[in-house]
């Protein structure tokens, strides 16, 4: 009878760890932190009403030029080409931190260029592509 019990509390628990080590459904809470679509404006504190305008302004004019680089470069296969649109959309990308920050008071400025870079995120930041050899030529 012993013999029995332990098998059965054997295979329950076995059972178990291998449930609890593949993460339950979906990929568990490993993304969460990154799930949080918070902007500079939700970040930065004691903006006034004329900055939080200003930086949406900014922010809709930004999103809409990326939006139509992304487009553009998805459009061609040439590498070349590729690589000047990205060098354009890093262009793009700075320039707007710049105009951002001139918004900004100092203090609200220092508290700005110590939020974490997002730009990573997406398909690509789980490391899966981190070398060219997945791309064809």
């Amino acid at each position: 009878m012993k013999t029995k019990t332990f098998l059965i509390t054997a295979l329950i628990m076995l059972t178990s760890l291998t449930v609890f080590a593949q993460g339950g459904r979906g990929r568990g809470n490993r993304y969460v932190a990154r799930s949080d679509n918070k902007t500079c404006m939700h970040l930065v504190p004691d903006l006034t009403q004329e900055q939080i305008q200003q930086i949406t302004a900014l922010e809709t004019a930004h999103r809409t030029q990326m939006d139509q680089l992304r487009s553009e470069r998805r459009s061609t296969r040439d590498q070349e080409v590729k690589a000047d649109v990205r060098s354009k959309m890093i262009t793009a990308r700075d320039s707007h931190r710049d105009q951002v920050k001139q918004l900004l008071t100092p203090e609200q400025r220092r508290i700005y260029e110590t939020l974490p870079y997002r730009g990573n995120e997406g398909q690509y930041s789980a490391g899966r592509f981190r070398s060219n050899r997945n791309y064809r030529r």
